[in-house]
């Protein structure tokens, strides 16, 4: 007897069979025609994490290493993820947009681009939860328009894993204050994942 919510629910839990590193070789072959004098940086960490953290897109400290996350943004977001018991190499990294930029010039043109990448990307590695870093990834991941202020602090369902949106390292550099919502947020992921 067929059970149809039994078999959506199987459907669900199983990914996509692509690979991360196939994903990024189409979104590079495009992606260079489209953006030919951008340097680009795609995520790093493990493709089969429970983690998966997603910013917007790469900065300058990261173009020596070739990864995601470097420089001071880095090193806060590594004690952030510390500060849960998270290594930094136990989760997967990786941004909306895979070159380096700055925000004002993320167009809708470029966002469009790259967000099926990303999704992709997500459904490759099959996280339990994603801990989406600011306005950006947020709003591209649960096609909101409402401001991470307004929404950081609560788990949203993103294709059945857990959203946890909260302020980008990046921004709590610039604004200390912010420190203790970002706190608050991580607890809520640490309890989420000793559940699951």
């Amino acid at each position: 007897m067929n059970n149809p919510s039994l078999f959506d629910a199987l459907d669900a839990n199983f990914s996509s069979g692509e690979t991360v590193d196939d994903i990024n070789q189409e979104l590079l072959e495009k992606g260079v025609q489209l953006f030919p004098n951008k340097f680009f940086i795609f995520g790093t960490g493990k493709t089969d994490s429970d983690v998966v953290v997603v910013g917007e897109s790469p900065g300058l400290p990261d173009a020596d290493s070739e990864k995601p996350f470097m420089g001071p943004v880095g090193e806060l977001l590594t004690k952030i993820l510390a500060a849960i018991g998270l290594k930094r190499e136990e989760c997967y990294l990786t941004n909306v947009v895979k070159f380096i930029s700055q925000g004002d010039e993320l167009t809708s043109d470029i966002l469009n681009f790259f967000t099926p990448y990303l999704r992709r990307e997500i459904s490759a590695i099959n996280p339990k939860v994603i801990i989406a870093l600011g306005n950006t990834p947020t709003k591209a991941l649960l096609n909101t328009k409402k401001p991470i202020s307004k929404i950081r602090g609560e788990f949203f369902d993103y294709d059945g894993i857990k959203l946890m949106p909260t302020f980008n390292p990046a921004y709590i550099i610039r604004d200390p204050s912010k420190k203790r919502e970002v706190w608050e947020d991580m607890k809520r992921v640490r309890s989420f994942l000793d559940e699951a």
